[in-house]
């Protein structure tokens, strides 16, 4: 079965409008990719390949479209890059002696990727200290005083999308009653082409961006194949002499999407 994070695992993370998780606990049967259908039937859950303002349903973004993109493997890529920040970095403070259980826990739920890196984490020897009030149960210390404690502060990185799941892992596998971690954004950047150019010199993108549009104006390539562009962009492309060709909607997008979906590649691989 197929969970939500699997999904933005294969996909892409700017999937809007996912089933909440709780949802469909056992996951999806399959994934399926339409122009004009999005939600549930039965366990297959059907994509939008393009957004709707009018509809909130399960539609793909634009970073999940590119990721479609290079998967027709259609030449180098040109132009500018388009950057998501996907990571979060979990920190937490560990007894020694359960260390490598939260650690393990963690990674089971999907921290610690780097590149084609898995299980990564980092650990430091520390002292942490605590005050237990009344009615508390500490896992270590006397309640009434101020306690100093070896720890080991752990930390992992971690997708966006794995948050949750992440975080409910280490509340289930931590000795702690109160687990202290920190969630702390990170700037790591991923980034994707968003154009290829053929053994022609022809452009090839699925939708136009303003950065895109002043690279090609740059470029000037002699044809781009595209399947969204507007009327004002193409009349300015016209001035330069570059032939487009708009493609049908999913023309492109579909085959990479479901390329895509059928090599099961992780965001980062």
């Amino acid at each position: 079965m197929i969970s939500n994070e699997q999904i933005q695992d294969f996909v892409g993370p700017d999937i809007k409008y996912l089933p909440a998780s709780s949802f469909l606990d056992s996951g999806y049967e399959d994934v399926e990719f339409s122009l004009n259908k999005a939600g549930l039937s039965g366990r297959v859950l059907t994509l939008k390949m393009w957004e709707d303002d009018s509809e909130a349903v399960p539609t793909i973004g634009y970073f999940s479209r590119l990721r479609a993109l290079k998967e027709l493997n259609i030449g180098k890529a040109v132009g500018p890059l388009a950057y998501i920040e996907p990571y979060y970095k979990l920190v937490t403070y560990v007894p020694p002696d359960h260390l490598e259980t939260v650690r393990e826990a963690l990674w089971q739920a999907g921290a610690g990727h780097i590149g084609h890196y898995s299980r990564c984490s980092y650990a430091s020897k520390g002292t942490g200290t605590f005050w237990p009030e009344e009615d508390t149960h500490p896992f270590l210390g006397q309640v009434g005083q101020l306690n100093a404690e070896e720890e080991m502060r752990l930390e992992v990185i971690v997708p966006k999308w794995y948050q949750e799941r992440v975080e409910n892992a280490l509340l289930a596998a931590h000795p702690y009653e109160e687990v202290a971690f920190d969630w702390i954004a990170l700037k790591n950047r991923l980034g994707l082409a968003q154009a290829y150019e053929d053994d022609d010199g022809a452009w090839w993108f699925m939708e136009e961006t303003p950065e895109l549009i002043h690279a090609i104006m740059h470029r000037r390539p002699p044809t781009i194949h595209c399947e969204k562009l507007s009327w004002s962009s193409r009349l300015k492309l016209a001035e330069y002499h570059i032939v487009v060709d708009m493609k049908q909607p999913g023309e492109l997008l579909y085959p990479g999407l479901h390329k895509l979906w059928g090599d099961k590649k992780r965001l980062w691989e």
